[in-house]
């Protein structure tokens, strides 16, 4: 093997640089020209962008061009679309033109968002949409309603000029002399341009069926089949889509509905509620206009003083539709059995109550005297976790509780422990049972260091009790048997 020396091998570089040439960038690589030194490899978008700013970079800008053009919240919003080495290169480029004539540059220049910057700007333009939606809304319920009042005027006007013809009619029969009036109204019917209005106003059009959806919140076919069985009337149609969808809340009513949400309101006077609404499926359950219904539901429950009356709850209005009314309109929409199942209601005015809900699925209230909101919060929290059965000791029944004793007690003799230890070991381990079942005197779950009671004492409350709603709770879900059901098609059953 030939060693060649360091000296044998520049010779050999150096002549190797005379006979190829100068060295090559490699390729990919784009280099702006004229030594502004910004070398990358950039995807296509940022090679045009910074084609773009080196051009003006070149070309030597004046003070006048720094300032309307490279500090420009175009050339800011170009650099910005860079990725992240480009773009720190041309802030430098730029910021070094704008030392050059002591001209002040933005420190946002060129930098992009923070998260939380762009969330605000993205809710700002959602609100503002939001606002130019419901203000569509505004204009074209206004103009249903103008409409409606029109057509109504112009039968009443139709109505009132065939009575009139008929009147005409009858007494030209009798006497000639008041034939002579019935010219006017013959006059009169063409003078009236609207008299063709009901024929127009009556067209089902898209514009109509929109206009039917907007008030009723039914299907597009629906809504189209109600006003072709109206003859494109909108007050008959949407009392068609009324009835058809009580029809379709009584036939769903049947259908098992084990999924849904929990909703917590509260009401003036101190009260707590939280109601447990059901649907069939957990994709409904999820469903914006569901989860309206929820909030509305509970609120309407917030207003019963707290009650526990599912159907006082279903017949309270709220903006003059009972909880009923639109429980069924809903049903016609969405087409799932939905029902108010449950209503738990906690507070006096005197004590403290708060509420959690967990994903929608376990709702928790606590009362307590003294303390706060938060403290109630925190304890739900762990009620919503750890289910503990009873508040406290005295909330355990009697009868619960002395079948726990002759349990544990037959334990302690079949042991052959002597009788007169029997009571020391009964006594110890009932004790432990309700710190077990008791919530005061589990370890509290954000804190293992203390007891929930202790928790309490520490913020000056005293427990009073609690309330937990699991939805779907005790009702009976229909299990599909995949296997089988394929299995039976198989066999052509």
């Amino acid at each position: 093997m030939k060693i060649v020396s360091s000296l044998a091998f520049a010779a050999f570089m150096a002549s190797s640089t005379e006979a190829f040439g100068p060295a090559q960038p490699l390729k990919g690589a784009v280099q702006n020209g004229s030594g502004n030194g910004v070398t990358m490899k950039v995807n296509i978008g940022d090679r045009k962008r910074r084609s773009n700013i080196c051009a003006i970079l070149d070309a030597n800008p004046t003070k006048e061009i720094v300032e309307t053009e490279l500090l420009s919240d175009m050339t800011s919003d170009m650099v910005k679309k860079c990725n992240w080495k480009l773009r720190k290169a041309m802030i430098r480029k730029i910021k070094g033109q704008a030392e050059r004539y002591e001209i002040d540059m933005d420190a946002s220049f060129g930098v992009k968002d923070i998260q939380a910057e762009r969330e605000a700007k993205e809710m700002a333009a959602g609100a503002a949409r939001k606002t130019a939606k419901e203000a569509a809304l505004k204009a074209a319920a206004e103009e249903f309603a103008a409409n409606q009042a029109a057509r109504k005027e112009s039968r009443a006007a139709h109505k009132a000029r065939a009575e009139a013809a008929a009147a005409a009619r009858k007494s030209g029969s009798a006497a000639p002399a008041p034939a002579a009036e019935a010219a006017p109204v013959e006059e009169a019917a063409p003078a009236e341009a609207p008299a063709p209005a009901p024929a127009a106003g009556g067209a089902i059009t898209p514009k109509t069926i929109k206009a039917l959806r907007d008030l009723t919140g039914a299907g597009m076919m629906d809504c189209k089949k109600a006003l072709t069985e109206a003859g494109g009337d909108q007050d008959e149609a949407a009392e068609f889509l009324r009835k058809k969808g009580l029809a379709q809340a009584d036939k769903k009513a049947t259908r098992v509905a084990a999924e849904g949400k929990i909703a917590v309101s509260t009401g003036s006077d101190g009260k707590a509620v939280m109601v447990e609404v059901n649907c069939e499926t957990d994709f409904v359950g999820k469903d914006s206009t569901f989860l309206q219904y929820c909030d509305r539901v509970a609120g309407a429950a917030a207003t019963l003083g707290g009650s526990e009356d599912v159907e006082a709850l279903m017949a309270t209005e709220v903006d003059g539709e009972s909880i009923e009314a639109t429980r069924q309109a809903l049903v016609s929409k969405i087409g799932e059995n939905i029902q108010v199942r449950r209503i738990s209601s906690r507070g006096s005015g005197e004590t403290t109550v708060g509420g959690y809900v967990h994903m929608g699925n376990i709702g928790v209230l606590v009362e307590i005297e003294g303390g706060s909101e938060e403290l109630c919060t925190d304890i739900a929290m762990h009620v919503a976790a750890m289910n503990p059965p009873f508040a406290t000791s005295d909330d355990v029944p009697a009868d619960v509780l002395e079948n726990e004793k002759r349990i544990l007690t037959e334990q302690a003799l079949d042991s052959g422990k002597p009788a007169e230890i029997v009571g020391k070991m009964v006594e110890g381990r009932i004790r432990k049972y309700l710190e077990e079942k008791c919530l005061v005197s589990q370890t509290y779950v954000k804190d293992g260091d203390m007891t929930v009671q202790q928790l309490l004492d520490k913020n000056d409350a005293k427990m009073i009790g609690f309330s937990r709603l699991v939805v779907g709770e005790g009702i009976e879900k229909k299990v599909d048997d995949f296997a089988a059901e394929v299995a039976s098609m198989a066999a052509g059953n």
